[in-house]
């Protein structure tokens, strides 16, 4: 008989991770550059685990809602390769950026060409390549693969928040029409929309963890028995989490947990132990670089008293 992937071990540890990150995120401040996030309570914290093959475990605020932010990208550049194929990735390149995750000056360098797709310039670009002709139908077309993968579960867009974003988002828009002047995004004003739109679709932390299964699982979401996505750009999504997602954090949380990991601005990480589980974590303090700091410092504990990382 086949042993369970989660066994009597996973819950202690889980409350044990709680506790620790929340003692790591008093060193945190929440995000200010986009006003309604700094609004959010820097003392919030939940994790969510998703195994292949049972059932799920959630500790802390795991129902409580927050925006995606940069944790979406992983979701829409998976609908975008799903729609219009693999060779999306080919228009970019999928190297670590060496630089901020907003930084222009890379992208000068290498001529309006993104670094890779999970940072700005490369997530930009990807909304703008989204099935539809404006960026409310690209919204509408993201929500409804996010609900497809989540048991039908509602994604909405935080008014507010994409009202706070558009009206700061001045880099961005710089990101997206650089890009624009070299060719590489038809219309900077929709690519740069659709992106703030996005960011600002609302998630809680057991709704992250659910939609994150298929990317544990070769591409098949396990619970609906349904491919989402060809077994070969699967790889190259969890590949690109592994080497990108973590921004110029990432060396250390390779070192740390030893899982490919998505961060965003709002505090969440989204994290895969390929073959057997997806873990969402989401506490809103964040550190220097822009990531959580509560978060990885969970999933540390998580990787270490399970035996989770890929480098053990």
């Amino acid at each position: 008989m086949k042993e369970a992937i989660v066994d009597g071990r996973f819950e202690t540890a889980m409350q044990e991770a709680l506790e620790i990150g929340r003692a790591a995120a008093k060193t945190g401040r929440v995000a200010s550059d986009i006003p309604e996030l700094a609004k959010v309570d820097p003392n919030l914290l939940a994790i969510a685990l998703y195994p292949v093959d049972g059932q799920a475990l959630a500790v802390g605020d795991a129902d409580v809602p927050f925006t995606m932010q940069s944790v979406s990208r992983v979701f829409f550049l998976a609908h975008a390769i799903r729609e219009q194929g693999p060779a999306i990735l080919e228009r970019m390149s999928c190297e670590p950026s060496g630089d901020s995750f907003h930084s222009i000056v890379r992208l000068e360098e290498e001529y309006g060409r993104p670094r890779n797709p999970y940072i700005n310039a490369g997530a930009i670009m990807v909304a703008g390549l989204l099935p539809g002709s404006g960026a409310d139908e690209k919204v509408r077309g993201f929500r409804a693969f996010m609900s497809e993968i989540c048991d039908g579960a509602s994604f909405p867009v935080d008014e507010a928040v994409y009202q706070s974003e558009s009206a700061t988002g001045f880099r961005n828009r710089a990101l997206a029409n650089y890009m624009r002047h070299h060719g590489i995004v038809a219309d900077a004003d929709v690519a740069v929309e659709t992106y703030f739109r996005l960011c600002a679709v609302v998630c809680t932390a057991k709704r992250l963890g659910r939609a994150g299964l298929f990317l544990a699982n070769r591409g098949v979401d396990p619970i609906a028995g349904k491919r989402v996505l060809d077994t070969a750009d699967n790889r190259s999504l969890v590949a690109l989490m592994a080497t990108c997602g973590m921004y110029d954090e990432v060396g250390r949380f390779a070192i740390d947990v030893g899982l490919p990991g998505k961060s965003s601005v709002s505090g969440s990480v989204l994290s895969v132990v390929p073959g057997r589980l997806s873990i969402a974590v989401f506490a809103p303090a964040l550190g220097p670089k822009g990531n959580s700091v509560g978060g990885p410092a969970a999933m540390r504990h998580l990787s270490t008293r399970l035996d989770l990382s890929l480098f053990g």
